[in-house]
């Protein structure tokens, strides 16, 4: 019985989000969907997204900064593509940052607080990205 899947007493109700913790460069891959990443900016790097039509309709992914530092963390297309889409909304009410047409990167700047955040969903085309920041210097995307 379909209703029964998401019971506590079904024995495969674990609907836990995959977490991954990450401090160093990263290449992700289709496999990867679902993933939350927890981005520490110990040191500068990038996370690299996979083809956007390898990806494929309904990719999707979410970085968190759960340590601050004073070090750029990127996540970028693959280097033949600019397919960053969307917009990071700022809690500070100063504006915010926004792509109306494919760039080619999201970054976690330096002063970037713990929280900052933004989230990726692939339609095999694009990637399109919403997200929060506490001040509107702590994430850009361009």
């Amino acid at each position: 019985m379909r209703s029964a899947y998401l019971e506590p007493n079904s024995g495969v109700s674990d609907v836990r989000k995959k977490v991954k913790v990450v401090n160093a460069a990263l290449t992700l891959t289709a496999a990867d969907s679902g993933t939350v990443f927890c981005i520490q900016q110990d040191s500068a790097y990038s996370i690299t997204l996979p083809l956007a039509a390898t990806a494929g309709p309904g990719w999707n992914a979410k970085f968190i900064l759960t340590e601050a530092a004073s070090n750029a963390v990127k996540v970028i297309p693959n280097s033949a593509e600019d397919t960053l889409i969307g917009m990071i909304g700022s809690a500070d009410s100063s504006g915010g940052e926004s792509a109306e047409s494919g760039v080619d990167e999201l970054v976690w700047a330096s002063g970037a607080a713990v929280g900052d955040w933004a989230e990726l969903v692939c339609d095999g085309s694009n990637y399109y990205v919403s997200g929060q920041q506490h001040d509107n210097d702590h994430m850009t995307i361009s």
